[in-house]
């Protein structure tokens, strides 16, 4: 008869735990940078690759997975009422959207201030060449 040996697998059992909680940690800070983010948008690709995990990790992790799923949708525009979105990343995204707007009103701003002032140049050239074919004709 083999006796098995004893084994403890508590200690096992703590490191895992442990690694979890740092990955959802280290991933939660990701999400946070990315929501910051203009450039980079929410979706699993992302932010695993920020976070150095694997995608799957995401998809196994119930709470990551609702989080960077409502997370997308809310960027989105997409309403999903499978998922659950909370109440301070629908403020977070409408003060995204309003910041990004007010943005592209100073753009337009400026936009509108640069073709006015190239329209007064046009209209000067156009006068100074007028003035300049009438001194040719005059020369001739």
């Amino acid at each position: 008869m083999i006796k098995k040996p004893n084994r403890n697998t508590e200690g096992l059992k703590e490191f895992a735990e442990k690694k979890n909680q740092e990955t959802i940690d280290k991933v939660n800070k990701v999400i946070d940078k990315l929501k910051r983010s203009k450039t980079k948008k929410i979706n699993f690709k992302t932010v695993a690759e920020e976070a150095g995990v694997s995608k799957a990790t995401l998809y196994n992790n119930d709470i990551l997975k609702e989080r960077i799923l409502s997370l997308r949708a809310i960027e989105k525009g997409v309403p999903n009422d499978s998922i659950v979105v909370t109440p301070k990343d629908k403020i977070k995204a409408k003060d995204d959207k309003i910041k990004q707007l007010y943005e592209e009103i100073r753009n337009l701003k400026e936009d509108k201030q640069k073709l006015i002032i190239q329209l007064v140049e046009m209209e000067e050239l156009k006068d100074e060449n007028k003035r300049l074919r009438e001194q040719i004709l005059k020369l001739k």
